[in-house]
């Protein structure tokens, strides 16, 4: 993914630095393997909408066959990244069926904004 001359993102106590590809949490890094990065960063951009299964696993595995399995274990890593209790899901909904959509409120933001504290 291209991602050199991208905006960041804001939404509940993250933001995703897309240039320098991290997240922060209260300007705490979290770590993400580059898979989970992609992930989120696609969920993020597609906010306004449901991302297909099929879209999904094309935008993150495009030149390789993967199961939907694969999909599934990456969003359930991500889940887990993004939460700080049990049972607390509220940024990665799943549409059955079709896919997932990102439910938080996105704000974009400059590169060189300051980091929310």
């Amino acid at each position: 993914m291209n991602t050199s001359s991208a905006a960041n993102y804001e939404f509940g106590d993250f933001r995703l630095e897309v240039s320098r590809r991290r997240l922060l949490r209260r300007g705490e890094a979290v770590a993400l393997t580059p898979k989970l990065f992609d992930t989120l960063l696609h969920l993020v951009q597609n906010h306004d909408r449901v991302c297909e299964k099929e879209e999904l696993m094309q935008a993150l595995w495009p030149d390789t066959a993967v199961e939907e399995n694969n999909l599934n274990q990456t969003i359930s890593a991500l889940r887990r990244s993004l939460t700080q209790g049990a049972g607390e899901d509220r940024y990665i909904i799943t549409v059955p069926g079709r896919g997932y959509r990102f439910s938080a409120a996105v704000r974009s933001t400059p590169k060189d904004a300051a980091t929310i504290k």
